[in-house]
């Protein structure tokens, strides 16, 4: 059987030394993984092709070491310029909450309901009454300690929402009421709220330009890669397969930037290919853009944690992937 061969792409087309810096972005498969350093069973062209690493391992130059037991490339690797601009922006989604006292009132009097044993006894013999009593009381304990005329103008007030509501006059609420009647409403006692992770997004932008037809193929073949890449697979089936997924690596010759952020695997969700980049038509003898802007959108495949953000040396998802700390 033939060796697969993954290609490696770039632009622009020049050799890299160890003080480059440059974008590297993995075409990875979801199934492939490995174990140990680098790929197994697979080879690359254009390794030593002007690249500048002829000392590296290939392993070393794709990967990085220490990879283990992840999902490698196979399809391939694109090597840009640095983006004109990077932007890392990190986001928590938080919500305003209220909850009033009866509402509490009523919230515990559940809580309560529910640390009763429904089922007592040998034969598992159904206690409800002893959940419910359990229930009414952690309810009248709650209420005590409101005023009752309080209780009693906030269920006057709510029973006059609701009437007033049945019979089509009007969407009184019950905070209306109540304003109009006492001057007061009911104490929403607002919180702040942790409503869950975001997953991060990131949008670059590259123009190319080709000095000579070499560079120009190389354009070619990575917007046909990366649009090949993003695409759905079709089994001739019922189902489609999900589109491979991306990583992006900021790099500065074999080793990640020490100074910038890094990704988590990415799904490339939007991509668009501007092939008059001077705002007119141009092309070379054959046909070459003289200028195309590639635009891609990335997002993350999960959110960030705290745990990713471990000290050198600890096993963390970033060590893992790429033998380094920090998001």
């Amino acid at each position: 059987m033939a060796e697969k061969k993954s290609q490696i792409l770039r632009y622009p087309y020049e050799a890299l030394t160890d003080i480059t810096d440059y974008f590297q972005i993995n075409l990875v498969s979801r199934q492939t993984r490995v174990n140990g350093s680098g790929a197994s069973g697979e080879s690359f062209t254009n390794v030593n092709n002007g690249i500048g690493f002829e000392n590296q391992s290939k392993s070393d130059v794709l990967f990085g070491t220490g990879t283990s037991n992840t999902i490698v490339t196979t399809d391939g690797i694109i090597i840009l310029p640095m983006p004109s601009s990077i932007i890392d922006t990190n986001q928590v989604n938080y919500s305003d909450d209220s909850l009033d006292a009866i509402t509490a009132a009523v919230a515990g009097a559940a809580g309560g309901l529910m640390n009763v044993s429904l089922f007592t006894g040998k034969d598992s013999a159904f206690n409800l009454s002893g959940a419910l009593s359990s229930a009414k009381n952690t309810l009248n304990e709650t209420l005590n300690k409101t005023n009752l005329k309080d209780v009693q103008d906030l269920i006057k007030a709510n029973l006059a929402a609701q009437a007033a509501s049945l019979v089509g006059l009007t969407n009184l609420s019950l905070n209306q009421i109540l304003a109009r009647t006492t001057g007061e409403i009911v104490n929403p006692n607002m919180e702040l709220l942790f409503n869950g992770p975001t997953i991060r997004n990131f949008s670059f932008s590259f123009k190319l330009t080709p000095r000579n037809g070499t560079e120009a193929e190389q354009i070619k073949l990575i917007i046909k890669s990366l649009k090949k890449h993003m695409s759905p697979r079709n089994n001739q089936g019922v189902f489609l397969s999900s589109p491979h997924v991306f990583e992006l690596r900021y790099k500065q010759g074999v080793k990640d930037h020490q100074y910038l952020h890094r990704f988590k695997r990415c799904a490339l969700q939007n991509m668009s290919v501007n092939y008059t980049g001077e705002n007119v038509y141009a092309t070379y003898e054959d046909g070459a853009p003289v200028s195309t802007i590639l635009s891609l959108s990335f997002k993350e495949l999960e959110p960030i944690y705290a745990e990713d953000y471990k000290e050198k040396g600890a096993e963390s998802y970033d060590e893992k992937l790429h033998g380094g700390v920090g998001y």
